[in-house]
């Protein structure tokens, strides 16, 4: 727990706990007696001697709550945390976990586009570049393959000689 930087904050939260009910109590029997004294005048011609009761205390019962909040806002606020802080990070764990994959793409992409590189894939045939994801070439129109990874499984380049993702070489083992 931290430690409090004003050494007259503790004496204030104590007074604050002992006033605070204190006045919602007193509060609550102004507001039985006139709320009480109103019903109990029904039966009788008489107007409520005490109605004024409640007039005073329901406005002592939301001071006496808001005096309350003040007293108890550290604890509330240290029970609140405990409580939503789990649950916010295992709802973090869980999002990064299912898209760390889509992540990692997005992430290459725009490192690409800050760049400024544009991948391009090269003919087998002719050796001509050509745009990233085109499935035939613009200079001869043979079909441009992938090969992929006999390490990891990744697709690329038809004349790559590394792979892209693990680094092994491309030629068959």
């Amino acid at each position: 727990m931290s430690q409090l930087h004003d050494s007259n904050h503790e004496q204030l939260r104590d007074t604050l706990r002992i006033v605070g009910p204190l006045v919602v109590g007193v509060g609550v029997v102004f507001a039985a007696i006139g709320i009480g004294n109103f019903f109990s005048s029904f039966g009788s011609f008489e107007p409520p001697r005490y109605f004024w009761c409640a007039f005073i205390g329901l406005p002592m019962i939301g001071v006496g709550g808001m005096i309350c909040q003040f007293a108890y806002l550290g604890k509330i606020a240290r029970y609140t945390a405990g409580e939503v802080a789990p649950v916010g990070k295992d709802v973090a764990n869980y999002m990064v976990h299912g898209t760390k994959d889509a992540m990692r793409e997005m992430a290459g992409a725009i490192g690409e586009g800050l760049r400024g590189e544009t991948v391009a894939i090269v003919c087998g045939a002719c050796k001509t570049e050509n745009d990233a994801g085109s499935n035939f070439c613009k200079g001869c129109g043979a079909a441009i393959a992938a090969k992929d990874c006999p390490g990891c499984g990744k697709s690329n380049d038809a004349d790559a000689k590394f792979c892209s993702e693990c680094g092994k070489t491309m030629a068959a083992e």
